[in-house]
């Protein structure tokens, strides 16, 4: 690691100020979360720092430890050279403000479904598709990946059990750290398998459904 990032950069404001610009130079791709270089630089320091990720000016200006500086600067630099998105690197990321342990055996979590859930379209009004949550009592959550959309779910409809289906063991596992993180390992079950396949003739009162939908 350069020394002169660590002993030139003190506060939060110059580490948020060098990775913009790093990130702007590089060139990076984003979308996981962010969909600009200042955006990602503020995720990263603040996420990094354990800071609430939507509470930013009161800490621009707080000087940082040694080790925290050095714990930044490896980041930014890992999110230029690798170019892993940055929910990979820091092993974090949200959906409508809900945190959530991602790896590489997962794809980022980024839903339009968690909007949805959130929303009034699916619940909270008399014209919504679901105009009472309670009736909801099972749901499935198809390709689950980090179990997101389920753990979700969870919290919308009070009294639904649920079932998160995925072909990969190594995203269940990913979810299983979420599921328990959560403390939902009692309503939400974890089944491996292609699509309906572990599920026999079960049904449902309500499906979702975010399968991937790019190339590896």
């Amino acid at each position: 690691m350069n020394n002169d990032v660590t002993s030139h950069l003190v506060t939060l404001r110059d580490f948020l100020r060098y990775a913009a610009s790093r990130f702007n130079k590089a060139e990076l791709n984003f979308g996981h979360g962010t969909d600009n270089a200042f955006d990602e630089a503020a995720f990263l320091v603040l996420e990094a720092l354990t800071l609430p990720i939507d509470k930013l000016e009161p800490f621009l200006d707080a000087a940082l430890l040694m080790d925290e500086r050095q714990r930044l600067a490896e980041l930014i630099d890992a999110r230029v050279t690798t170019r892993k998105p940055l929910p990979y690197l820091l092993n974090k990321a949200y959906i409508q403000g809900v945190p959530f342990f991602v790896d590489e055996r997962v794809i980022v979590p980024r839903s339009y479904i968690g909007e949805i859930l959130a929303g009034d379209l699916l619940t909270g009004q008399e014209e919504s598709l679901i105009p009472d949550p309670k009736v909801i009592r099972s749901v499935l959550d198809l390709c689950t990946g980090s179990a997101c959309l389920a753990i979700l779910a969870a919290k919308v409809f009070g009294n639904a059990e649920l079932v998160a289906t995925d072909l990969s063991g190594d995203a269940l596992q990913v979810a299983r750290v979420n599921v328990d993180k959560h403390g939902l390992a009692s309503r939400i079950t974890l089944l491996e398998g292609d699509l309906f396949s572990t599920l026999k003739n079960h049904q449902f009162d309500l499906i979702l459904a975010n399968p991937p939908y790019v190339a590896e």
